[in-house]
């Protein structure tokens, strides 16, 4: 029975179920504790074993977990899009992401479940910048790493936000089919999947969590590496779903570039009446690029909105396919 209060009806039937989905690779110092502090908050709980090459399925099932099994790493954006499949199938009210190497406090669900089953908001996601005592225990070189990326994530929002890569979320179901095209392998899925929930207008907040670094640490990378990583992936997570930012802000660079370009060369060769032609090719062919992109940012902008119905059309007829088995 899941401890999280959740209501019933007259008839003594569940109104809220609860699901949590843990991606996992090669976790068997974590999962089965993660898995089993999870059963106490939710109704249900999967892991998702991405290829992993040590005991992490069969420990998460003796946990009383139900795993599905990549045979081979699909990166956990590969991971998280089974789970968003499994939820399409099994539809349960709401669907909460956990990490699986036990940096997630599973005590913490109820705070990120509340706010939907209170119809506050559609998405919640678990930030240690809303928390004292979790932005305390975050490492400064983790503070700066998670400062920028989530710059660079709120580039591609409606408004800023504060956590964007934490992996500890909480999902309705109403708003899965907008991520059906979530495509990132790595990382970035969750500046990915942030976007897409924002460009399709559902609501989103912050809730504040703790986090643990000290218990486990199951980075393959160096920090930098993997900063650096999800940096260039947000880049074309904005590229890609805010073409006219992402490429307006490309062309101001240019023209400003240009500009620069143009009055230091004025300075230093006074004797020319404009520019020396060298500089006045160079600042002309900036000038026709930052236009060239400014222009390419309005068609993609165009496609997204034509490609978005398709995916819409695409959704519509999934839920009356969906309806029509059910009948």
């Amino acid at each position: 029975m899941a401890s999280i209060g959740v209501s019933f009806d007259r008839g003594g039937m569940p109104v809220t179920v609860v699901a949590v989905a843990i991606p996992a690779r090669n976790e068997q110092r974590a999962i089965a504790s993660v898995v089993l502090l999870c059963r106490e908050q939710a109704d249900r709980v999967i892991v998702v074993d991405d290829g992993s090459t040590d005991r992490t399925a069969e420990l998460a099932s003796l946990a009383g977990a139900e795993v599905i099994s990549h045979a081979s790493s699909k990166g956990k954006g590969g991971a998280i899009a089974t789970a968003l499949r499994w939820a399409r199938e099994n539809r349960p009210d709401i669907l909460v992401f956990v990490d699986g190497d036990m940096q997630h406090d599973p005590a913490n669900i109820h705070a990120l479940v509340q706010p939907l089953i209170d119809g506050e908001v559609d998405i919640t996601i678990g930030s240690r910048w809303h928390h004292q005592e979790g932005l305390r225990q975050m490492p400064p070189y983790r503070i700066f790493g998670n400062w920028v990326l989530s710059r660079a994530t709120s580039m591609s929002l409606s408004r800023s936000i504060r956590d964007s890569q934490s992996g500890f979320r909480a999902f309705h179901i109403r708003t899965l089919d907008a991520f059906m095209q979530v495509m990132e392998s790595g990382f970035a899925v969750e500046s990915e999947m942030i976007t897409l929930a924002d460009l399709k207008g559902y609501r989103w907040k912050e809730v504040g969590i703790t986090a643990e670094y000290d218990q486990v640490d199951a980075s393959t990378h160096p920090g930098w590496v993997h900063g650096l990583s999800v940096l260039g992936k947000a880049m074309r997570v904005m590229r890609i779903y805010r073409p006219i930012r992402f490429f307006g802000m490309a062309s101001i660079l240019l023209l400003v570039l240009a500009g620069g370009v143009a009055v230091y060369s004025r300075i230093s060769y006074p004797e020319w009446p404009l520019l020396p032609p060298g500089v006045l090719y160079i600042v002309l062919s900036l000038y026709f690029l930052a236009g060239f992109l400014l222009f390419s940012g309005i068609m993609l902008a165009g496609v997204n909105r034509i490609s978005d119905r398709v995916f819409r059309m695409v959704a519509d007829m999934m839920e009356e396919a969906r309806n029509d088995r059910s009948r």
